[in-house]
């Protein structure tokens, strides 16, 4: 409560207007309204006092539930009661006169604005609103997920109009080195709005503004890429094994090698013959890999019998997982690597862009000391404007990605891209910097409870996500189909990506005609090698007897 001797005119006040200057507080004020909601009582020995003060732009301008008591006269013991209807007089403040017997002293008076017009700021993301300027009128927007808040919830609760306009240097707030702010919370500060739209909490806005604390979306910095280039190796032959099993069948294939030697060699020294020389069962091992048979002569011995047997057993394993790979890779070869974390990305050779949508999430990603953001941010092209040019960038280019709000990649792909295009964007399953969309209000605003009670009760009925689909789809996907109809953008038209080709090429089984053309290449050497020799042999001979 607040006990008020005199008033007085001040300086810096509204023309006429008389407020308070010597206050007696009957405990310690703090300017402060923790709730925005809680009560106050202004008590003064003089009626005369009571209008103005309630009234008065300057301390109990931003109380919701106030009350001004007082004497009819100083011998009186009649109490005069009155507050303010803050829209009661067409959208404009009166005041009203309690009875001392009245129950509720602190009704809600800002349920009915009584056609009240909400002024409302919001920043250049058209993924939120949009409104045409000059920004005249009143319900004004003509798309975004915040018209469907504004046009279907908020006016017909409240009973107000409203008129949307872009805020002060279209952003949604910045902080100028003289100490003001632009943007949303530029205007909401400066009186210009009542109420702005924001995209994100930062310490500094925190300080000068009032956030909702319900919020209409989450949104949040996705990382778009390609799906990446199909990799044709002259080395396809090893991809069906990794370098664990290779390493593994070479040793399988030495001690197998070892194994039939070992025996062969012991049964000679009991039995003492041996039909398999050393290149026989050199070539009975790798052959075998190949799905050829060994020469007439089986070995005679039983536990040579048993190993070729057993072995045969695992060379058809081993070949049949080979034989069906690498069909599936000759057929669909692999597919790079592609950044699926910020670390991945900053560590690959991708061309990163950043559209530069607000200072917010760049400020906070050039703030971080993390060497993964740091790496990014240096290495990162910023790009003004939409956007669009790095979407479109990502799904016509390799080695490609593009960081932005996802908000604003919805909009985009439902704007302007086609089917095929959209088909060719993958999300990497990592996020960063989560930005909860709400209301920012001046610090106090009697507005705040009820807009964010409204607010809340949005979300659990999923209308935001269902405002959005509508707004996609009926406010920029068809009429983006029927522009591209009526100008004859038929490519653009494509509803199914291209069609892989699943037919054998050149560029698919190239290591095999490379493999042939080295085997001729030796085969072509060892001929010649042959006659050469063949043809100077005698005369190596008499000159090795001379």
């Amino acid at each position: 409560m607040l006990e008020i001797d005199s008033l007085k005119n001040k300086a810096g006040s509204t023309a006429g207007e008389e407020i308070p200057v010597n206050l007696t507080f009957t405990g310690p004020y703090l300017p402060i309204i923790a709730n925005h909601i809680d009560p106050w009582i202004w008590i003064t020995s003089q009626p005369s006092q009571l209008e103005p003060l309630l009234l008065s732009q300057i301390l109990p301008a931003h109380t919701k539930y106030k009350l001004g008591i007082s004497f009819e006269s100083s011998t009186s013991r009649n109490l005069v009661i009155k507050s303010v209807c803050f829209f009661c007089d067409d959208g404009r403040p009166q005041i009203v006169t309690h009875l001392p017997s009245q129950p509720d002293y602190f009704p809600d008076y800002v349920t009915n604005l009584r056609g009240k017009l909400v002024r409302v700021s919001f920043c250049d993301v058209e993924s939120l609103i949009y409104a045409d300027p000059p920004y005249t009128g009143v319900n004004n927007a003509k798309r975004g997920v915040w018209k469907g808040y504004l046009n279907e919830h908020l006016v017909p609760k409240f009973n107000c109009t409203y008129n949307a306009f872009m805020s002060t240097g279209r952003g949604s707030g910045l902080k100028l080195p003289n100490g003001t702010w632009i943007g949303t919370v530029g205007d909401v500060l400066s009186g210009k709005a009542d109420v702005g739209i924001t995209t994100a909490h930062t310490p500094d806005r925190i300080q000068a503004v009032s956030f909702t604390s319900s919020f209409m979306d989450v949104s949040y910095l996705v990382l778009v890429k390609g799906h990446g280039t199909q990799i044709f190796s002259l080395f396809a032959f090893l991809k069906p094994f990794d370098e664990v099993m290779w390493i593994c069948l070479g040793i399988s294939t030495l001690v197998a090698f070892l194994t039939f030697k070992m025996i062969s060699e012991w049964m000679k020294r009991i039995h003492g013959t041996d039909s398999w020389t050393i290149q026989r069962q050199i070539g009975f091992i790798l052959t075998s890999y190949l799905d050829q048979g060994f020469a007439p002569g089986i070995p005679k011995f039983t536990p040579l019998r048993c190993f070729i047997g057993l072995w045969f057993c695992f060379g058809i394993v081993i070949t049949t997982i080979y034989k069906s790979k690498m069909v599936g890779l000759l057929a669909f070869p692999t597919l790079e690597q592609v950044p699926e974390t910020f670390k991945e990305l900053v560590d690959s050779e991708y061309q990163v862009g950043f559209p530069f949508h607000g200072n917010a999430a760049y400020n906070t990603l050039k703030a971080s000391t993390n060497p993964v953001y740091v790496k990014l941010v240096k290495n990162m092209e910023i790009i003004t404007g939409s956007g669009l040019d790095c979407l479109e960038r990502v799904a016509k280019t390799d080695k490609s990605a593009c960081i932005l709000y996802l908000g604003s990649d919805a909009y985009l792909r439902a704007a302007n891209l086609s089917d095929s295009d959209i088909r060719k964007l993958v999300y990497a399953p990592e996020t960063v910097f989560n930005v909860f969309i709400g209301l920012i209000l001046e610090p106090g605003s009697i507005y705040k409870e009820g807009f964010e009670r409204w607010m809340s009760w949005t979300r659990p009925f999923h209308l935001p996500h269902l405002w959005n689909v509508h707004d996609l789809y009926y406010n920029l996907r068809l009429p983006k189909r029927a522009w591209w109809l009526e100008t004859g953008q038929m490519d653009k038209l494509k509803t199914s990506v291209k069609e892989t080709d699943v037919n054998l090429t050149l560029k698919h089984i190239s290591g095999a005609f490379y493999f042939l053309v080295g085997c001729h290449l030796i085969s072509s050497l060892h001929f010649t090698v042959e006659i050469l020799w063949s043809r100077f042999k005698p005369f190596f001979k008499r000159f090795h007897k001379k």
